[in-house]
């Protein structure tokens, strides 16, 4: 019985042994996660109360943001984004259409028009070097 666990332990050293060999040249692959490209980005964006914090919000992640924040206090819309999938210019345009003068662009006067009473905003404060969506709509 003695010489049987002998052998049997010589046995399980030798495979221990050569398992171990036979994995010296395997590299072991690890996995990466690639965090996604994020870019945030706060512009000015004028409005006057929560419907319209709503309607400027959803019209910036219907536009590709990933999160869209307007301070009611500052009119200060902040976006986060993937720069491969949308961009600022795209973000400010979506926005001026739904009725709201940004940094990036003048609203059409027909959307702000359509904008409820309580939301039609001081115009006059608008950024003077913002676009008109009327004149880029064929791009």
């Amino acid at each position: 019985m003695k010489s049987f666990k002998i052998i049997f332990t010589a046995l399980l050293t030798g495979l221990f042994f050569m398992a171990n060999a036979q994995t010296q040249g395997m590299v072991k692959k690890t996995a990466t996660a690639v965090a996604p490209v994020s870019k945030s980005e706060s512009f000015q964006v004028l409005g006057n109360c929560g419907m319209c914090k709503r309607t400027i919000e959803n019209a910036a992640t219907e536009a590709g943001a990933g999160t869209a924040g307007w301070d009611v206090e500052k009119d200060l819309l902040t976006v986060t984004f993937d720069p491969a999938k949308t961009s600022v210019d795209a973000i400010q345009k979506a926005v001026a259409l739904s009725g709201y003068d940004n940094a990036g662009y003048k609203a059409p006067d027909t959307a702000y028009n359509n904008l409820h009473g309580c939301c039609q905003y001081d115009r006059s404060g608008a950024p003077g070097s913002a676009k008109s969506c009327e004149t880029e709509a064929g791009h």
